[in-house]
């Protein structure tokens, strides 16, 4: 069975703590806080992140991404 790309639990410890560790800019992994398992590029993480949020939105026929809803009242926003 593959691991869940997008669960928030490590697929190796299940712990949900994660940690940036200082580092280069455009070099930047995301870390099990517990045992250190590597998650991937931050910017990939964020992408794959997006992708699935916009076809759930898609999905669900709500605006995607920065698009104001059209019966939403301004103050709302």
């Amino acid at each position: 069975m593959t691991p869940n790309q997008f669960s928030l639990e490590c697929p190796e410890c299940s712990s949900r703590l994660k940690r940036l560790p200082a580092t280069r800019r455009d070099k930047i992994h995301v870390y099990c806080m517990d045992c250190g398992h590597d998650f991937g590029r931050y910017e990939q993480l964020v992408e794959r992140y997006r992708q699935t949020l916009e076809t759930l939105e898609i999905k669900l026929g709500l605006p995607v991404g920065n698009e104001t809803p059209v019966n939403v009242s301004p103050q709302l926003i």
